[in-house]
């Protein structure tokens, strides 16, 4: 009996959804067509993976049978129908052509990409070289990376970032034809080139290389969807040279770059140096000059959007459009020209990206159809819009900005209809019940019905918030590593003070270009709304419980939460529709927050040494787990050269590829910054419980100590100063230190080094930083590890310090070199090598683990050879 039960309420079930489907499909075409298209560039992006590769040439003649079986069931579309009676001939014919058509879409813009001759020519080496070719896009200046090193050599602390579509480049002794673009970048103020500009660069090339790092997201995609082949580097902007007449069809490009470079100048004139930055990217859609820790507070309050120039920005703007139309009476058909004409003017001075794009197509869709005097459908103008950015650049599919902007519309406009029922009599009762209430309402005074009515809509904007970012809330967890339980209460506050910076920067920006001397009146509300703006911003961000950083759950455990809610649409709408969906949201958490804490598994009883790719500098991940399950981790420095912003990425996506949200300890060797400057990173992301350092390094007079000391005393974790007569330890694990000793060698911080030794089955990991002479004969006394170990070589492998004397002594099999450039050159490994050791160096191998387990037996694995 309850297996007939069963059956028979899952047969109802799959009628009523079937029902929703028909309607959905005869309510709302383009949304199929839509879906059909996304799943054909999904599907040839498949086919052309590692592992799968199916030649162009074969997935070509795939499409094209695909597309001509379309055509002909679409000529006999209208004899198809199903038993039941509908005709299903339209939407099987849209789907049979919208599939291969995605397809093909894909194909073409892949095909011409790799196609293009400089693709096949550069590797991840930078070499020196000569291009020319024509400025296509509007340049975009930012604060350099390494501002603060390079005032101190008195060079100017702007970068500037050029897309360049080449058509001759230097090799050897002779320019030849080389077609593709580049992403040029040069220390300098170049932002007076304009799109049309025919340009010769001199500087270093390079492409793009794959991630180096366990988590790393691979760049070549993010390249290849902006058209980009690779990069070139350049030093001195007298090293770009305009040459050459101004390439035709870049008139308007030019006029809309210098509308953009004039009203940035004016926001960062008149505008405070925390706000300024702030208005630029909520005005004009530049985000470069908003530094890494105003960033860190947006992406953990949910707020990130707000300065990222979208679909809502243009809302506003046409909403302000609006009501200036209104002011000024203007006839409906000049109201919609003009709406159009501010839409596509923004959308050129904002860069034309996705969710503006997206925006313009629903506006420009809701103004047609007014104009038509047609009724619209969101979902299918959104639908609309959708199939045209994807056809544009197909590759728009993959894009999370994108795929976070579709998704925050069209939950809002699913949600907007949450109090119906699906039922016409007890919609009806509700919507009588609801006049009585108003009724009732208007009987009251009119403060009372003010506040009730304020509250209405404070308690709406809440409902949409929590919405967008439930829904949104796996997405941006697997992408940024980030649960934000603040962002509901955080965006309702923000919106209004949002709308008044908004426009009082556009009229600040407009101002500047117009009538200078009215300017100050909108800057000064502009600053104070968006100063408003970020204090609000920076007290949430701070609040406990109010974020989390932890590692990113499993991309299959994430489809399916998209698609099993997906699924639930199609049920009537009613309260047990509501409860499944809000019980599968709580199950899929609670899973993927287990899923994704959970330790990467390794050997028991063995210890395992990941060696990050930093460049110049050192960042060791230690690891250990005993037979109970339990695993410990130990951080040995974290930091590289020119890392002036303190930024800890590399780091942080290793540890949560580990499935790491804790870490014991964290070593610092000594006062070098290339082996600290991340640490601040590093105690915002993750749980630290101590932190070990040689005698008085954090008392040193270094002005890169200064945002450490800071960092430790904001997170409160205890630092504890350790010599040669300490050892650590922790569930059978012996971590012994073996430099410096308790009074400091004469010499650098190099030669006072924190030198460590972790013993395993017979054998030795030695971590020395960066030990130099004196401190290399004092640790050359100690007494020697077994041979046969494993040995981070000392100072990166440099040729310069004496690494011969701590080889002999070490007698290891493996050397492991963290280091840069300098470190892949190959009189390094020859060096390291005399005495038969095989060396393993990041530059050129990637992120490279050790492993040693009980038994002494030795694994060394690099992530670019085989990645694990």
């Amino acid at each position: 009996m309850w297996g007939v039960s069963i059956f028979q309420s899952l047969s109802l079930l799959s009628d009523q959804a079937g029902s929703r489907l028909r309607q959905s499909t005869h309510q709302q075409p383009l949304l199929l067509v839509a879906i059909a298209t996304v799943a054909g560039i999904l599907i040839d992006s498949s086919l052309c993976q590692p592992g799968v590769s199916v030649s162009p040439t074969v997935r070509f003649w795939i499409w094209m049978i695909a597309i001509a079986a379309g055509l002909l069931i679409t000529a006999l579309g209208s004899n198809f129908q199903t038993s039941r009676g509908p005709r299903y001939g339209t939407a099987i014919s849209a789907v049979m052509l919208m599939l291969p058509v995605g397809a093909l879409d894909h194909l073409w813009q892949q095909d011409s990409y790799q196609a293009s001759p400089i693709a096949n020519r550069l590797d991840d080496q930078a070499v020196p070289t000569i291009v020319e070719g024509v400025v296509d896009r509007p340049a975009v200046l930012r604060r350099h990376p390494m501002a603060q090193r390079r005032i101190r050599q008195s060079q100017s602390e702007w970068q500037t970032q050029l897309e360049v579509d080449i058509d001759q480049m230097r090799v050897g002794r002779d320019n030849v034809p080389m077609l593709g673009r580049l992403l040029v970048s040069v220390g300098g103020r170049c932002d007076h080139l304009r799109p049309g500009d025919r340009v010769r660069v001199y500087g270093k090339i390079r492409g793009v290389g794959p991630a180096t790092n366990p988590g790393e997201t691979d760049q070549s995609d993010f390249y290849e969807r902006r058209g980009l082949h690779g990069r070139v580097e350049v030093d001195r902007t007298d090293q770009i040279q305009v040459i050459g007449p101004t390439a035709h069809g870049y008139a308007f490009s030019r006029w809309i770059a210098g509308i953009a470079n004039r009203g940035r100048d004016g926001l960062l004139d008149r505008l405070g140096p925390q706000t300024g930055p702030l208005a630029v990217a909520l005005v004009i859609g530049q985000r470069d000059f908003v530094d890494n820790a105003t960033r860190d507070q947006l992406l953990v309050t949910g707020t990130a959007h707000l300065l990222s120039v979208s679909g809502m920005h243009l809302a506003i703007v046409v909403m302000m459009t609006t009501w200036i139309a209104m002011l000024l009476r203007l006839p409906m058909p000049m109201k919609i020209v003009v709406i159009l004409v501010v839409c596509v003017f923004y959308c050129a001075i904002t860069g034309a990206r996705p969710p503006v794009m997206r925006a313009a197509v629903l506006v420009s869709t809701l103004m047609f159809g007014i104009w038509m005097r047609r009724p619209g459908q969101a979902i299918n103008t959104l639908s609309l819009a959708a199939i045209a950015l994807v056809l544009w650049n197909p590759l728009n599919v993959f894009s999370v900005g994108v795929q976070l902007s579709f998704m925050a519309v069209a939950t809002l406009v699913l949600c907007s209809g949450h109090g119906r029922t699906g039922s016409a009599a007890v919609d009806e009762a509700i919507r009588q019940e609801e006049q009585l209430t108003r009724l009732a309402e208007s009987a009251r005074s009119r403060p009372m019905v003010t506040l009730r009515y304020l509250q209405s809509i404070v308690a709406q904007l809440l409902w949409f918030s929590a919405c967008v970012s439930i829904v949104s809330l796996p997405l941006v967890w697997h992408q940024f590593h980030v649960v934000s339980l603040i962002s509901v209460p955080t965006n309702v506050i923000l919106g209004p003070i949002l709308m008044i910076a908004l426009a009082s920067g556009i009229a600040t920006a407009a101002a500047t270009m117009i009538f200078p001397a009215i300017a100050a009146v909108p800057a000064i509300v502009c600053d104070r709304s968006l100063a408003l703006m970020g204090w609000i911003i920076g007290t949430a961000s701070r609040l406990p419980l109010g974020h989390a950083w932890l590692p990113a759950p499993p991309t299959t455990w994430v489809i399916v939460f998209y698609v099993v809610l997906a699924a639930t649409l199609l049920l009537p709408s009613g309260i047990h529709a509501r409860r499944l969906r809000y019980g599968w949201i709580a199950v899929w958490c609670a899973i993927a927050l287990g899923v994704a804490t959970k330790p990467k598994p390794m050997p028991t009883q063995s210890i395992e040494a990941t060696f990050i790719d930093v460049g110049h500098g050192t960042s060791v991940v230690i690891r250990q787990r005993e037979q109970d399950g339990t695993v410990a981790v130990w951080l040995y420095d974290c930091g590289w050269l020119g890392n002036e912003v303190g930024s800890s990425r590399d780091i942080d996506l290793s540890l949560w590829s580990l499935g790491v949200t804790r870490l014991n300890g964290v070593f610092l060797s000594h006062a070098d910054a290339d082996h600290f400057n991340a640490l601040p990173g590093v105690l915002r992301r993750f749980r630290v419980d101590r932190i070990w350092t040689p005698p008085g390094m954090l008392e040193e007079p270094e002005p890169a100590l200064v945002p450490i000391r800071e960092a430790v005393a904001h997170s409160n974790v205890p630092v504890i100063e350790m010599d040669d007569r300490h050892t650590i330890v922790h569930r059978g694990i012996r971590i012994q230190v073996l430099h410096p000793p308790p009074v400091r060698i004469d010499g650098s911080d190099n030669a006072n080094s924190l030198v460590i030794q972790i013993d395993r089955g017979g054998q030795s990991l030695l971590l020395p930083g960066d030990l130099e002479p004196p401190g290399t004969g004092a640790l050359v006394r100690k007494r020697r590890p077994s041979p046969g170990g494993v040995l981070m070589a000392p100072h990166h492998g440099s040729l310069q310090m004496d690494a011969g004397v701590v080889l002999q002594w070490a007698r290891p099999s493996e050397v492991v070199v963290s280091g840069g450039q300098r470190a892949g050159r190959p009189e390094v490994a020859t060096m390291l090598s005399q005495y038969g050791a095989a060396v393993h160096v990041t530059r050129t191998d990637g992120a490279i683990r050790v492993r040693i387990d009980q038994d002494g037996k030795i694994e060394v694995r690099s992530w670019l050879a085989q990645p694990w």
